[in-house]
């Protein structure tokens, strides 16, 4: 036995470092012939580590121990051991399915040594008290070692030095780094297997330095963890070391050859096996036949049944179709597995598997797409638009996304019909809403405005096929004939009011010409509003021109006074409060009635003393000429006051038309927004939502055209939807163009908003669904980079 020559001694150390938990693995076999030291680590960033370097190492020694050999071959071979047995249990265990380890294995006869690494565990040559040579990483910072951009002393610094180019776990074909020609022993040679938390913190001077100083080589890995432990780093990665000391070799021997007995063997091994497998062949082969013959009437019906629409039959064909192909898949596994290539089999019957899954897929599209579609017509003979929109608008994507039997369900020709359907939805829900601003119309009395808005909409109710609709509106239109009709006998009313007390009491008459006016003004004729205004212009010239006659007879009646006529005087002042009573002007009249008084106080005194006449007549010509400019005072106040009364009154009126035209304004601002929503243009419809809230806003602050708090608070949930909607469209681009990131942000923000302005749960699920791939596709390692795909 080779054993017994040589002297190999194994020391090792393995430490979780700062971690809290140590995932590498490290095992040895001294066999009579042969040896093997296998070290892993694993990735403490997944789920797993620990068990895929304890997977990893076991299994080598496990593939090693059931046929040692000394070659290139084997080792590539436990290699592949290893990564198909931590795939197997990534596949068995969902929250294992990222693991990965680093590994390095050595094999020997006992005179030489073979190795092969994967990863960034190292193997050193130590001869001399010398590091003579080492292995290579599968990192980036190896291969800008290799480009000449990094010193190999600087790679232990290097923040990529532990981004890897492949590990066992990965999906692929791993390509192991392996020496081709044997490392030849000598005598107090000493080999080192080591983990990235080992060399990171220790460099070759050290190893070289402290071998030195200590003749025992389990000192001198204590000193070394020591250096480990004094590192400046503040985390420590799991360090590993194992030290093999040659004290000894075997005699050379060359890597294994066959032997003619070894031949013969092997040939009556496989006469017996190739009629064993002949047996499995042909049994297989007819067990394969029957499957298939059972999985190619299954897809048969599942197609037949889709053709009927019958979905749900389809589904269970094909979940039954599946089933067939499981049974293809190899039971085998460990090294009869790998020898009878069951991974490639069962990889094989996957992929079928995955076919019939897509097809599976693509039924259930099929199945919401037609379910949404009676939904939809159900909604929109019911009058939803918004839902039937929102249900048309899926189903059509549901069948753009389909590929599945697109001829046979005639997928064109329905895709067609939706897109008049989904046209359909948006006239009719802006038909909805003219029929509803026309509702608001005739609340506010505009019935014109009423009548234009019912009449658009009856007329898209026709071109979209709602008649039944047509005959709503027809009755609306007729009420608003009955309320013009009482409105204009309101209106003919006061109209009749203020003409006949035109001549009796121009301020009633001018008040009942406001009223009709109003009336006739919220009724839109704007011919009688001339009328009434022309009317109201003649009371006011009629009034003006009886209260400049009634000031000229005041005047006439002083200057009669003043020329010692009071009986002249007396009559004109008659007139004067004759036109100041008939005007209601009484302070005017009762000042006239004072200059009768005097005048009539004259006439009285008129035969008493001449001198005493005369000085009264000086007294009273004073007061009256006090008096005269008093009542020209009180006259201008009057007529101030008119025209001031006049002006407030026109003022009111055309703050009314104002808030009138806003509140048009504001009611078409939104339809439009609506339609822009439907259309998917949400910037614009914001922008048009926040005008409208803004004119409801000034219109609200008036305290005059009633509380509009409501429909602002609408406005702001529509508002809110919109921007959800924009967001959600921004996430849907971003994930288009694989910004993964910020589609996460986006989608967030389009949930949130949605969910807090009151949206539906079919919409709020939908962005959760995308919200998750999107995070999924944000969350990846380097290594997933297939799932972009």
């Amino acid at each position: 036995m080779r054993k017994d020559e040589a002297k190999f001694i194994t020391k090792f150390l393995s430490e979780a470092g700062t971690k809290a938990e140590n995932s590498d693995f490290f095992g040895y076999v001294l066999l009579d012939n042969y040896a093997i030291w296998v070290v892993a680590d694993g990735f403490d960033e997944e789920n797993g580590a620990k068990i895929a370097a304890k997977i990893a190492v076991e299994s080598v020694i496990e593939y090693f121990m059931l046929r040692p050999r000394f070659n290139y071959e084997v080792i590539k071979e436990m290699m592949n051991y290893a990564n198909l047995k931590v795939k197997e249990k990534q596949e068995e265990t969902q929250k294992y399915s990222l693991m990965h380890t680093s590994l390095l294995i050595i094999i020997s006869n006992y005179n030489s040594i073979l190795y092969g690494n994967i990863g960034n565990t190292r193997f050193y040559h130590i001869r001399g008290g010398y590091i003579v040579s080492q292995s290579s990483d599968d990192t980036i910072a190896q291969l800008l070692v290799e480009e000449k951009a990094l010193n190999t002393s600087d790679m232990r610094f290097h923040r990529q030095r532990n981004d890897l180019l492949q590990a066992i776990g990965d999906f692929g074909k791993i390509k192991p780094n392996i020496i081709k020609e044997p490392i030849e022993l000598l005598e107090k040679d000493i080999f080192c297997m080591t983990t990235v938390g080992f060399w990171e913190n220790i460099d070759d001077y050290d190893m070289e330095n402290d071998l030195s100083r200590f003749e025992d080589k389990k000192q001198w890995l204590n000193s070394l963890e020591k250096r480990i432990l004094a590192s400046l780093r503040e985390n420590i990665e799991n360090y590993t070391i194992a030290g093999v000391e040659i004290q000894a070799v075997a005699s050379k021997e060359p890597m294994e050859k066959d032997k003619a007995k070894i031949i013969k063997k092997i040939a009556l091994g496989v006469l017996i096996a190739v009629v064993i497998i002949l047996f499995i062949v042909i049994w297989n082969v007819k067990r394969r036949n029957n499957i298939l013959q059972a999985a190619t009437q299954y897809e048969k019906l599942a197609d037949e049944e889709v053709i009927r629409k019958n979905f749900n039959n389809s589904i269970d064909n094909l979940k039954l179709e599946i089933g067939e192909y499981e049974k293809l898949k190899p039971k085998s596994r460990g090294v009869i597995g790998f020898l009878t290539n069951a991974e490639n089999k069962r990889m094989e019957a996957d992929k079928k598997i995955k076919e019939i899954s897509k097809k599976i897929d693509e039924t259930e599209k099929l199945k919401r797409a037609f379910s949404d579609i009676n939904e939809g017509n159900e909604m929109f003979n019911s009058g939803n638009y918004d839902e039937a929109n929102v249900k048309y608008q899926q189903a059509k994507y549901n069948l753009n996304e389909n590929s599945y039997k697109r001829d046979e369900l005639n997928t064109e020709e329905i895709l067609t019909t939706l897109d008049s359907r989904i046209n359909s939805t948006v006239k009719l829900k802006e038909a909805k809403s003219l029929e509803t601003a026309g509702d608001n119309a005739v609340t506010q009395g505009s019935y014109n405005l009423a009548k234009v808005s019912y009449k658009n909409a009856s007329d898209m109710y026709l071109e979209n096929g709602r008649a039944d609709y047509v005959s709503q509106v027809e009755k609306k239109l007729e009420n608003i004939a009955e309320k013009e009709k009482t409105a204009y006998s309101g209106a003919m009313l006061a109209e009749n009011k203020g003409d006949s007390l035109a001549q009796s009491n121009i301020n009633s008459s001018r008040e009942a010409y406001y009223q009709a006016r109003q009336m006739y003004q919220v009724l839109g004729d704007t011919v009688k509003v001339g009328e009434i205004d022309n009317k109201i212009q003649e009371l006011n010239s009629q009034q003006n021109a009886e209260l400049q006659t009634a000031n000229n007879l005041v005047q006439e009646g002083l200057s009669q006074i003043t020329a010692n006529n009071p009986a002249q005087a007396i009559s004109i002042f008659t007139q004067a409060k004759n036109i100041y009573r008939k005007m209601k002007d009484e302070n005017n009249a009762k000042a006239v009635e004072k200059f009768i008084n005097q005048a009539q106080e004259f006439i009285k005194f008129e035969s008493q003393n001449a001198e005493k006449l005369k000085q009264q007549e000086i007294e009273y010509s004073e007061q009256l000429k006090q008096q005269q400019m008093q009542a020209q005072q009180e006259l201008s106040i009057k007529e101030t006051e008119i025209k001031a009364q006049q002006q407030e009154m026109e003022k009111e009126r055309e703050r009314r038309e104002e808030i009138s035209r806003k509140m048009e304004n504001a009611i078409n601002l939104e339809i439009q927004a609506d339609t822009m929503v439907i259309n998917g243009n949400y910037e614009e419809s914001i922008s048009k939502y926040e005008n409208a809230k803004k004119i409801l806003e000034e219109i609200n602050e008036t305290g005059n055209f009633g509380n509009q708090m409501a429909k602002i608070e609408d406005l702001n949930k529509k508002i809110g939807k919109s921007e959800g909607y924009l967001l959600k469209q921004k996430g849907d681009e971003n994930f288009k163009n694989k910004k993964w990131k910020e589609a996460v942000e986006e989608f967030k923000g389009a949930k949130d908003n949605l969910q807090k302005n009151g949206a539906k749960k079919e919409e709020i699920e939908e962005i959760e669904k995308k919200l998750k791939k999107a995070e999924k596709k944000a969350n990846r390692k380097w290594w997933q980079f297939w799932k972009i795909f």
